[in-house]
């Protein structure tokens, strides 16, 4: 499946797509580079649109730092979600954490070609950055197989693992800028 199908496969059909994603073999260089950079790139490119048909001139180095923890966050996660799915009694997959961790900002992502249009960018984006949350909840489900109720365990730990991990990116980050 090709970064637009899969795009599109988890916006439309999340569980069919997970579990063709689950069954697919890959490389987190190959991930990265296919779908990972590409994608992780719309919010920021839109954000930059939408400034600048507004009348003003996007903060370069804010959009710069904004993609490139949009990338370290899939990174983390991708290392957090093996030793997390063990405490669920999973196998701790470090390619199943990598597609998790990859896949699922699709919905914040692709919500980012919103932010073209301000008025509207920001809800839009809300519902994209929402719906990511779910993508969390049920890939980590399909990607970690276990007893079903320790399953959706598993996915709400995911959920709360990347809201955590992008608050203290985000504390992070206004600390270094003050």
């Amino acid at each position: 499946m090709n970064t637009i199908a899969k795009a599109k496969g988890l916006l439309v059909e999340p569980g069919k797509t997970w579990d063709g994603i689950a069954a697919e073999p890959m490389s987190l260089g190959g991930v990265f580079t296919s779908y990972v950079l590409p994608l992780a790139a719309i919010p920021s490119i839109g954000s930059a649109i939408g400034t600048f048909l507004g009348g003003n001139l996007p903060n370069i180095a804010e959009l710069a730092i904004s993609y490139v923890i949009a990338l370290a966050s899939v990174l983390i996660m991708g290392k957090i979600m093996p030793p997390l799915a063990t405490r669920f009694g999973a196998t701790p997959d470090a390619e199943a954490g990598m597609k998790l961790a990859a896949f699922a900002p699709t919905g914040a992502w692709v919500g980012g070609l919103a932010l073209i249009v301000p008025s509207l960018g920001g809800f839009l984006a809300l519902i994209g950055a929402l719906y990511t949350l779910y993508l969390f909840y049920d890939g980590a489900q399909r990607l970690f197989p276990v007893a079903p109720v320790k399953a959706r365990m598993l996915g709400f730990s995911a959920v709360l693992a990347s809201i955590l991990l992008n608050m203290l990116i985000g504390l992070g980050v206004g600390i270094l800028a003050s």
